[in-house]
């Protein structure tokens, strides 16, 4: 019955697609904007598509699961998976953190001339992930001890937390999303040529001057003022002031920080608890 109604929900969205892919031409030349889930691509995507006038996606539907791990495990391919979406490929900025994962097929098939890539400190954007779907951090095993809660969180989140799909390792949920950190900043070593580096936490001093600032390394004209939106919650906040070792416990927050040691000290997150 659940699945009846939600079908019924979304068949005026769908018609809609539907009818924009007929008319819609794929974009080989967008800006992507990827990183992590919950480390700013929103916010950034969409003031710089709305600081340069330019058309703009703001996450795949088309993406959601479980068309995701179809791709990963090559039952559809890249090229079908376009083909069905061409609306949201034909913009000229396209946010979405999961096809940071498929970067490659993005290579072979797009002109990957200047993207955007952005990185969060991992103990933050762990943390907003699980705010996400309100669950805590400091468990163990979180399918046993919030057997609810994890039932009820959305299938593409539940994706986001137990990662090992990507070929990530770990222990426990938090080690699964550490390695998945590290993956996303792989793929961006990997290709840095590639892309602008943005730091999330350089972004949120100053917003307008950070955009403006990365439309002028994009070549884009700045078309308008974008004062009043800088602080548009364009995703679920996460709790900011949630001190990281009462999250965590000092268990789980040592997990973290010794997963992502290396990199966040490349990436100027050197302040560790331990």
């Amino acid at each position: 019955m659940i699945n009846i109604l939600r079908k019924i929900y979304h068949t005026p969205r769908i018609i809609k697609n539907y009818r924009l892919n007929k008319i819609s031409n794929i974009n080989y030349s967008p800006i992507f904007v990827l990183g992590n889930q919950k480390s700013g691509t929103s916010a950034i995507g969409a003031l710089l598509g709305e600081l340069t006038n330019k058309p703009t996606t703001i996450d795949l539907e088309g993406l959601y699961e479980p068309v995701q791990s179809k791709l990963h495990r090559n039952e559809v391919s890249f090229e079908t998976f376009l083909e069905k979406n061409k609306y949201d490929f034909s913009n000229e900025i396209i946010k979405e953190p999961s096809l940071t994962f498929l970067y490659d097929d993005i290579k072979r098939i797009f002109n990957t001339n200047k993207n955007v890539f952005i990185v969060r400190d991992p103990r933050d954007n762990i943390r907003s992930i699980l705010n996400r779907v309100d669950l805590p951090g400091d468990e163990e095993n979180i399918k046993e001890s919030h057997p609810q809660k994890w039932k009820n969180a959305p299938i593409n989140w539940k994706r986001v937390i137990d990662s090992r799909w990507l070929g990530t390792s770990g222990e426990n949920y938090i080690e699964w999303m550490s390695y998945r950190w590290l993956k996303c900043l792989d793929i961006y070593e990997q290709n840095s040529d590639d892309f602008i580096l943005i730091r999330y936490e350089d972004f949120i001093k100053n917003k307008k001057e950070a955009i403006e600032n990365l439309a002028e390394e994009l070549s884009l004209n700045i078309v308008n003022d974008i004062s009043d939106k800088v602080n548009i919650q364009f995703q679920p906040p996460g709790n900011r002031k949630t001190n990281q070792k009462e999250f965590f416990g000092k268990r789980n927050l040592l997990r973290v920080e010794t997963i992502c040691n290396t990199k966040m000290q490349k990436y100027g997150y050197d302040n560790l608890w331990y």
